[in-house]
């Protein structure tokens, strides 16, 4: 029997709309709590991922697709 834990993660990983949202919501709210924290190199890692997902749902001026 193969160790689950050996095995490599997928390549690619797809959401549906309502997890993606619910994903950029949570990272928002992340990113906000590490500006006021005064955690300006975390949220700047947050602000990145966020920006990235933002991008792919279509919510920014770059066209919903990114890669």
């Amino acid at each position: 029997m193969e160790d689950p834990s050996a095995q490599e993660p997928p390549a690619r990983v797809q959401y549906g709309l309502e997890e993606a949202l619910d994903l950029l919501a949570a990272l928002e709210e992340a990113r906000d709590a590490l500006i006021t924290t005064d955690h300006l190199a975390e949220a700047a890692q947050v602000e990145h991922q966020v920006q990235l997902l933002s991008r792919r749902l279509g919510f920014d001026e770059s066209g919903g697709q990114d890669g």
